[in-house]
Formats: C-alpha cells, structure tokens, sequence
C-alpha cells in the first residue's frame, strides 16, 4: 500500500520538476494520463493503508470530490458560466450534506446510539480494536464519519452559493463578498472547534485528525474562491479590508520574519532543495546549450544557467539574505523561549500545582467555606501572572468546589465564585496595577498610548454600557494585559465591569466542562458533554479576539481624523525618541553583515554570528520536539489526575528522558542568546564612550 502510494507521490513530483505543462500540446495527453493515474495510485494507497492510518478514506473523499468537480470545470463544462457551475453544485452538496447530517442524527437517538462505553465496545470489536484500550481512532472516526462529511458538504454548497452570487453579470459588485466569506470562515472555525472537541472523548488522535479536516477544508475554500472570484480581484479586495491593511503594513517587522523563521524553516529548506533539484533539470531539458540565460513569455519561467536555484528560488534567497538577521534570530530565540514558557512552564505547571492542590484539600478534611477561601486566594495569585489565562482557574474551581457541596450545586457555585474572582482580578489590575504603571513613562511608551490603535481601543471601551465592541476587546483579550491596559488608560471600573460581566457565560460553560470531568468514570457521554461545553467556551472566546481586532480597526479607521487630533502624550514621545535612538545604536554594533558596519572594530565577529544562529537553530529544533514529539517529552498530565498515580509520586516524573534532553538543549540555546545580550551591551558601551571622544564619525544603520 505504501509503495503504490509513493509511485503516486512520485509521478507528481516528476510533472512538477520536469514543468510538464510547458509540454508541447503531443504530449498533453500524456502528462494528463500521467497525473491521472498518479492520482489513482495515491487514492488507492491511502485506501489500502486504512487499517495504519484510518483518516485515509476520509481523506481521500474530502479532497476527491472538490478535485472532481474543479476537474469537470476546466473540460467538460469549460464553457458553461460560472455563475450556473457554482449553482448547479451548490444546493446538491447542502441537500446531500443535510439528508446526510439529519439522518445520522435521527439514527443516533432513534436506536440509542450515543456515544458511550456500551458503545464503544461494539465498535472496538468491528474494527478489530483492544476491548480495554484507552482510544481507537478506527472506531471514533467510523461513527462520526457520516456527521464530517455531512457538514463538509454543507459547508462546501453555501461556499458555492456565495460565490455564484457574487459573480453573476447582472450583480457583478462585491456584494460584499469577503464579508460573507469571513463569516463563513468563521462559522466554520467555530464548528471545527466545537465538533472537535465533541468527538475527542480523551482520544487526542481523533481530535487532532478533526482539527486537520477543518484546517484543510479552510485551505479547499480558499482555493475555490481565488478560482472563482479571480486571484487577482482576491487580493486586490482582500488587501483593501483595514485590518489587513494593518497586517500587511507590519508582516515585513523583524518579528513577524523572526516569526516566519521560527516556524517556516523547515518547508523553507524542503522548498530550496526541490528548486536545487529543479534548476538543474531546466538547465538540462529547457535551456539552450549555447545561452546563458532563457525566458518564455508566455509561461513567464527565467533560467540563467549561472545560478543554482530556480528564478524564484533565487530571488527569494536575495530578499531574505537582505533582512536584519541579528535582529530576526534573536527575535526567533525569544519567541521560542516565550512558547516553552507558556507550553511547558505555565501550561504544564499549572495542571500539577492544581491537582496537587486538588488532592491535598481532598485529604485534608477542609470544610467547603476553608476551600472557597484557599481557591479565591490561589485564584487572585494565578490571575496576577500575566500568562496565566482565566480558563486555567475556572477549571480549578471546577474541580475543588462540587465535591464538597454535590454536583449541580457545586456547579453554581463555582461560577458564582470563579465570575466574583474575575471581577475581583480585574479591579486589582486595573487599579492597584494598571493605574500605578500607568505613572511610568517607560510603560506608557511601551504599550503605545500615542498609538492610533491604542487610541481607538480607549474611544471604544469609553462608551458606557455593553456595546459589542467593548465587550468583543474586555472577554476576549487576554485576562491580566487587558485589565491592566485599562488601568493605564485611567478608564472607568464600573464600565469596565459591566463590560466584561457577560464573561459570565465563559464561566459557566468552563465549570460545567470541568465538572463534568469528575463524572467520566460513571461512563456515559460526560466526557464528550465535557469537551462540547469546553470547545465551545473556547469558540466564544476565540470569536471575540476576532471580532475584537475588528472592531479596533474600523474604529481606527472610521474616525482617524478625530484620533489623530488628539493629544499626545509629550512624556512618552521623548521616551519613544530615546528608545529609537537606543535601538539605532543596537543595529549599528550588531550589523550581521561586515561590509556595512560603522567601523571595522564594530563589525560583528563570526564566532557570535556563528552563536546567535546555532542558539536560534536549537531553540527552533526544542520547539518543534516539545509540540510534535509531546508524548515522547512530556507525561500527559491533566488537571484531574494525581501525581501518585499518573506520576509514580514524583512531579518531576512529568518530563520523561526524552524531555529532559530537549529542556537541556532549549537551556543552551538560552544561554546563547545570553551571551548575544551581555557582548550588545558591553559592545553598545564602547560605541558610545567613542563617539563621546570623537573617534566615530559614521553613523549608517543596519
């Protein structure tokens, strides 16, 4: 199976090196029947590896069926409009889509089909799975099955019906057009993450794999509308939205490279070695032996023999090769650092402090009065670390409360007390926090009060009451930077209270799921009643982060002139001024490129450019270990779960050797990126002691 399945992969990848659609129009026919049997072939090997990776045939009807009809589009129905194409397949798949949702439903409760153990076991057995095992992703998959493909194909006709409406010729206008595809987008993120964690039930495989269909069927709807919209039209509309305005305009900032590389690298090298690979190719079968160099206009491919890579390839390197990359690999080392912090310090820590502190009130006979107490005092110190979201403590309350009160009881209460916590972190941050920074220039410089994004949050969150926009920014920003960014923009308590009250739903549907993980050894659906409530708190507050960017920027946008005419605080743009200037200095001493540096006692030795690029180089590598190869770092640990049992006692048993290893190499790489920091500063001190004595005249930048 796996052997006609590469066939497959490597008949493509010889059309695609040999650029077989610059073929002659003789040879079309081949190179059709070439990649038309290499798809049967990749078809039939994913099918035939069903029983090692059972998403296969999923797979391969999620991907089918849109190739098929792209496939009828560009031959058989070449001249039919595209308008009545996109009609024509819009309400069969939402028809096909429905019958095959409502039927799956209807079967569920009319034969009592849910999702439980008695259920399980006869699904483990059909598929040939352990009776006692933990998960069979053959078996989650086989029931859902009917549930995916359903809303794959609704989600697939009104796609469609969106597009066949925004390009009839008696209404070609706009429509609206992104507006109604980003809903939909969103509509689909949210179902994704409800249906993921719906049908998770404690088996990651299975709601990675759900995670996976959702992301590739974002990618399927974004290629059918740049096909049916024009690419070029897409892009043109696309760019001209305000937000992504705001996006592109700060997409080529030294973060957002250093962002590219630290997650980019390794498609990045898979790609230079398919251009190595294809260059030499071009030169061989497309370029003349007595040119240097050949371009084809109609196709628009270039090939100079002098270089190694193809044209596009080439280009590239030049472009990167020109960035700031001091400033990209330290930047890529401290997103790294900043990800292991949050992944495995707090995300990690943060379940064993919980659950020891779970089992510790459990033993220790505490009434439920003394476990309020204990929970309100640890609560308001979680809500101070700023990495520390508030799901981590509503889920702890979750856990302690119900049971030392009963179930449904525990469970109002916990909301009650985890929603009065909030408010009361928040009044903290804000006022004894926020207002208290708010006094430091350095802080206000920092987070950009002068800013015109900064200024369009203060207008927004300024109107009294609940309106969507402010309660977009206060429920679904994050918890401790939010509350303390109002502090420092002195707003009001009471409003900003009453603009997170509604927070009060993430509250409950977070308790209920934690609670409801108290229930799991009962059987029965709690665990999946658990995942559905926690996915969807999740969609709510990830609905609210982007409705919130939204909000921030037609604000920015609409009222600009207002904004911009107001004040600035005079205080910080003297602070900005020294900090530009201290950044300048920083370039000039750090230049990564020799030939550009101030002096030649300033230029930056190999021996730290060799430091700061393996420091970046391991930190990329840990990261990509820890999130990839978790369960081969980390024990998988949650809150419900005891160190005595899960971690034979010992907490530190959470890192297996594996993991100790890759925390060992993140380490180095830190103190790489240490020693960057402590040669920039004594080498910035030297800069500035010369040029006080006048032996510095130049002063390019990097």
């Amino acid at each position: 199976a796996f052997a006609i399945g590469w066939c497959g992969l490597v008949v493509f990848l010889l059309i695609y090196l040999f650029d077989a659609h610059l073929f002659s129009k003789a040879w079309m026919p081949a190179v059709y029947a070439s990649g038309f049997i290499a798809g049967l072939l990749v078809v039939a090997g994913l099918v035939m590896t069903a029983g090692i990776y059972p998403q296969a045939p999923l797979c391969v009807y999620f991907f089918l069926v849109p190739t098929l009809l792209y496939g009828l589009r560009l031959t058989v129905l070449k001249r039919v409009r595209m308008a009545s194409f996109l009609f024509a397949i819009a309400w069969p798949s939402v028809l096909g889509g429905t019958v095959t949702l409502v039927g799956w439903i209807i079967w569920v409760y009319a034969t009592d089909s849910l999702w439980d153990a008695r259920l399980w076991t006869r699904y483990y057995e059909l598929v040939l799975c352990e009776p006692d095992a933990a998960s069979c992703l053959p078996a989650s998959l086989l029931y859902f099955a009917p549930m995916g493909s359903g809303l794959m194909n609704i989600a697939f006709g009104f796609t469609a019906y969106l597009l066949g409406e925004s390009v009839r010729p008696k209404e070609h206008k706009t429509l609206h057009i992104m507006v109604r595809i980003f809903a939909l987008a969103a509509f689909l993120v949210i179902c994704a993450m409800y249906v993921q964690a719906a049908v998770s039930g404690g088996n990651a495989q299975l709601a990675n794999t759900v995670l996976l269909f959702s992301i590739s069927g974002l990618v399927l709807m974004a290629v059918l509308v740049a096909n049916a919209v024009g690419w070029e039209m897409l892009q043109r509309r696309f760019l001209n939205i305000p937000l992504i305005k705001k996006i592109q305009q700060s997409f080529m900032s030294d973060w957002a490279k250093a962002g590219l590389v630290f997650g980019g690298t390794v498609p990045f090298c898979l790609w230079m070695a398919s251009a190595l690979v294809k260059q030499q190719v071009r030169k061989c079968f497309w370029l003349p032996g007595h040119l240097d160099a050949w371009h084809d206009i109609e196709s628009g491919m270039t090939i100079r023999r002098a270089d190694l890579l193809t044209f596009g390839a080439t280009q590239t390197t030049r472009l990167v090769s020109g960035w700031a990359w001091t400033s990209v690999l330290s930047k890529a080392v401290w997103l790294g650092v900043f990800f292991m912090i949050m992944n495995v310090g707090f995300g990690k820590m943060t379940n064993l402090f919980v659950s020891w502190l779970i089992q510790t009130l459990l033993s220790a006979g505490i009434d439920v009065a003394g476990v309020i107490g204990i929970f309100i005092a640890v609560g308001v110190l979680l809500f101070m670390l700023p990495p520390v979201p508030g799901f981590a403590v509503y889920l702890m309350g979750s856990f302690l409360i119900p049971p030392f009160v009963g179930f449904w009881v525990g469970i109002a209460l916990s909301t009650a007390v985890s929603f009065g916590l909030k408010v009361l972190a928040l009044v903290i941050q804000q006022k004894i926090i926020g207002e208290r920074m708010g006094d430091l220039v350095s802080v206000r410089a920092l987070i950009g009060v002068n800013s015109l994004t900064l200024r369009a949050i203060r207008k927004i969150l300024e109107q009294p009451g609940m309106g969507l926009a402010k309660v977009c920014i206060l429920v679904g920003g994050p918890d401790w930077p939010t509350s303390v960014t109002t502090g420092i923009l002195r707003l009001n308590v009471f409003q900003m209270i009453a603009g997170t009250s509604p927070v009060v739903i993430v509250v409950f549907a977070v308790t209920l799921a934690g609670a409801f993980q108290l229930r799991v050894a009962e059987g029965g659906i709690w665990i999946n009643i658990s995942n559905m409530t926690l996915g969807l708190a999740s969609a709510v507050m990830f609905a609210s982060l982007v409705a919130s960017a939204y909000f921030i920027e037609d604000t920015a946008e609409r009222y600009r002139e207002e904004l911009l005419s107001q004040p600035h605080d005079e205080e910080v743009d003297a602070q900005q001024k020294k900090t530009e200037e201290k950044e300048r200095v920083f370039k000039e001493v750090t230049n990564w490129k020799l030939s550009e540096a101030i002096d030649s006692d300033y230029s930056m030795p190999v021996w730290m450019r060799a430091n700061l690029a393996v420091g970046a180089a391991l930190q990329i590598a840990t990261c990509y270990a820890a999130q990839f190869f978790s369960s081969t770092c980390f024990v998988p640990f949650q809150m419900t779960d005891t160190i005595e049992d899960t971690l034979d006692g010992d907490w530190t048993n959470i890192v297996t050797p594996v993991g100790r290893v890759v925390l060992l190499v993140w380490a180095i790489s830190v103190v790489n990126l240490i020693i960057f920091r402590l040669w920039a500063a004594r080498r910035a001190h030297g800069y500035h002691q010369d040029r006080k004595a006048g032996t510095i005249v130049t002063t390019s930048t990097a």
